[in-house]
């Protein structure tokens, strides 16, 4: 359930990202990348959809995707990217156990850790 909450709120970030901030939109310049998050049963899943026009989010399958990100369990995938926060190494971690599996373009899954720097709201400073 954790992990279906962090993907859904992902894309929502992910689209608002693609429409409000003009930093995050330069990234989308030149790309058409489907990137699909899901457990290796197959549920939940969500895909991303990276193009000049902004970030489509969709839940389930999708047929041709770019690159797919393959966690091993729900509870794994929640756990990962709790730690993704603060130590980008830990999808590293996951790939070198076989707890993560990456399928497609793994370029693809590097360029989106360059929007990672986004993803997180800035905390606003006080008056």
């Amino acid at each position: 359930m954790r992990f279906r909450l962090v993907l859904l709120i992902l894309g929502w970030r992910l689209r608002w990202l693609g429409r409000h901030n003009a930093d995050f939109r330069k990234q989308l310049e030149n790309r058409n990348v489907i990137m699909q998050w899901r457990t290796k049963a197959g549920a939940p899943a969500r895909w991303f959809h990276f193009q000049p026009s902004g970030v489509t989010a969709r839940g389930g399958l999708n047929p041709a995707p770019t690159v797919t990100l393959a966690f091993e369990d729900a509870a794994y995938a929640f756990a990962t990217l709790q730690k993704a926060g603060k130590n980008q190494m830990a999808f590293m971690e996951g790939m070198q156990q076989g707890k993560i599996k990456i399928e497609g373009d793994p370029g693809q899954l590097m360029w989106f850790m360059t929007l990672m720097k986004f993803i997180m709201p800035k905390k606003q400073k006080a008056a």
